[in-house]
């Protein structure tokens, strides 16, 4: 029983020995015939990922440059809205002194100019009446000329026309304020507009920088990438490397196990002598034959 107990042991230990050679001769196998099927499989995906990373990178330059393009042109209506803005305030004083040379000035003038040209109907009055006196002597021979209106009565109706000028222009007043109020509230409303375009410019400032800083990162995967595309060959030759060391390992120590199951079956292994250096025999026990 024992001895049945140990032969299970020998041979459990001996295919043991088998299925990890044939592991260890199909691994090296497998490796080295494989091996350049992964480097071309591995080198076509790092190509793949480096255009992948070459386009990612050609659309941030293309975004980087739209951002630039579009901030240069909000600055450049920035400064013809601000310019208009300006043009807009300067009208502002203009207005003020429109306002006081039309509801002012002027109907005063004209005030001033009936009182002058009342003076001068009341001194032609007096002149009508004086040459009517010297035309009146007989002796002097003067002929008083027959106007078509008296003197005095022509300036009379020029001041009469005048009456409603002042009013007229007064009138204008509320007019004249109200473009003003709304010149400055243009000029406001262009202000904010700026400043809201402005904002959009801080924004795009913004938007530049992140673009940036994702340049800077595919511009690093870009160059790990090359970097290990480059490095792959060695690489993976190695790993191969170590790998069949590690299966030649296993044959070995498999070698040995094998050995032990067919100690155990009664195979004795004899080591040939110092002096007379040989293979060793092999004696197989009579109940296995």
């Amino acid at each position: 029983m024992k001895r049945f107990f140990y032969k299970i042991i020998a041979i459990s230990l001996v295919l043991a020995a088998l299925v990890g050679l044939v592991v260890a001769v199909i691994g090296i196998t497998g490796i080295w015939k494989f091996e350049g099927k992964v480097l071309s499989s591995l080198q076509n995906t790092l190509k793949l990922l480096e255009s992948t990373l070459e386009t990612t990178a050609d659309g941030l330059e293309l975004a980087n440059n739209s951002l630039d393009q579009a901030d240069a042109s909000l600055d450049k209506l920035v400064n013809t809205i601000e310019t208009t803005g300006k043009s807009v305030q300067d009208l502002v004083p203009m207005l003020d002194t429109l306002t006081a040379i039309t509801t002012i000035e002027l109907p005063q003038t004209i005030t001033s100019t009936q009182k002058a040209l009342d003076s001068a109907q009341s001194s032609a009055n007096i002149i009508d009446s004086t040459l009517q006196f010297i035309a009146s002597i007989p002796f002097l021979g003067v002929k008083q000329a027959e106007p078509k209106a008296p003197l005095g009565d022509a300036l009379g109706d020029v001041s009469k026309s005048l009456d409603q000028m002042p009013l007229t222009l007064r009138s204008m007043d509320g007019s004249l304020s109200e473009a003003r109020t709304n010149l400055g509230s243009i000029e406001g409303q262009f202000t904010a507009i700026a400043e809201d375009i402005n904002k959009i410019g801080d924004s795009l400032e913004t938007a530049k920088e992140v673009t940036t800083r994702y340049q800077e990162v595919v511009a690093t995967l870009q160059e790990k990438v090359t970097r290990a595309r480059q490095d792959l060959p060695v690489t993976l030759a190695l790993i191969a490397i170590l790998m069949t060391v590690g299966f030649v390992w296993l044959g070995l120590t498999q070698i040995g196990l094998m050995m032990q199951g067919l100690e155990l079956m009664g195979m004795q292994f004899e080591r040939a002598k110092k002096q007379s250096p040989g293979p060793p025999t092999l004696t197989i026990p009579p109940y296995l034959i």
